[in-house]
């Protein structure tokens, strides 16, 4: 059965010069978002899920996720530390044919940085010469039908984070300025910060973390209608993120919106920025 999905594209602004461009998207979301990181949303706690059996492997009658990627344009989205060195992770979808791509790293500053993309899934690694400790991850263990994610990133281009719980694995087929075909975990959403109503789009790209603080995926599409959230399944990440990363506090449905915002001021989650001229 096929569903169609969105990815997390938040639309930008046209431009002409270079740091000029980054300038004017920063003077927008700065006014937009900058005001809302310096205080501490903390989400209402959700009801925890019930846990069922280990989520099943890959089959033929997985059902089918359906995402038209939009053509070039501006936008936003989310990226993670992976190592010390100043390697990132996003989604393939925020940086796949941007002219320029740059990370905000707080008080209004960008670095520019370089994205590869990554074949056959929806990802993209970020190099700069700016680098955060880099999030431990588990991309061995099985995952289990009912356990809860927290995706914490940049939805509608401002801090926020989102929780869900697992129900399935599903096969994304993409097509549109692209086409790919893999499979990801499908997640229906449990609750998300105050005020944070509609769309998720700028959120792609950020980490899905355990309850043990640890990266299972990145957020790849949603289907608002259905309150579902897809992310890029864990094998896929086996091989681009290989440095073990330095531990966070345990996650938990009562204050994960506590730990989220440490992340962001931490600088460990930040913003992407694309810009298409």
């Amino acid at each position: 059965m096929a569903r169609r999905a969105s990815g997390y594209q938040a639309k930008g602004r046209k431009k002409f010069p270079d740091w000029i461009i980054y300038a004017l998207v920063l003077i927008v979301f700065v006014w937009t978002a900058y005001g809302v990181e310096q205080d501490v949303i903390i989400p209402d706690a959700p009801e925890n899920p019930e846990l069922g059996p280990m989520l099943p492997s890959d089959s033929p009658r997985d059902d089918i996720v359906l995402v038209d990627v939009a053509p070039r344009q501006s936008g936003m989205g989310t990226a993670f530390s992976i190592n010390a060195k100043g390697l990132w992770l996003t989604a393939r979808h925020v940086v796949d044919s941007c002219d320029r791509v740059a990370l905000r790293i707080g008080m209004g500053r960008v670095i520019p940085v370089e994205s590869q993309i990554v074949q056959n899934s929806d990802l993209a690694v970020l190099r700069s010469d700016w680098a955060r400790k880099p999030l431990p991850a588990d991309l061995e263990n099985q995952r289990q039908l009912g356990e809860v994610g927290y995706f914490i990133g940049f939805p509608q281009g401002k801090p926020g984070e989102v929780v869900g719980s697992l129900i399935a694995r599903n096969r994304m087929k993409v097509r549109g300025r692209y086409s790919n075909d893999e499979a990801v975990l499908a997640w229906s959403e449990l609750g998300r910060s105050r005020n944070l109503s509609g769309s998720l789009g700028g959120l792609s790209g950020a980490p899905v973390l355990d309850k043990d603080g640890e990266i299972i995926g990145v957020v790849s599409a949603e289907s608002p209608r259905r309150g579902r959230v897809y992310s890029v399944a864990p094998r896929y990440l086996r091989g681009i993120i290989t440095e073990p990363g330095t531990g966070i506090e345990p996650l938990s449905l009562d204050s994960y919106g506590l730990s989220a915002d440490k992340l962001r001021r931490d600088r460990r989650v930040a913003q992407v920025i694309c810009l298409v001229e």
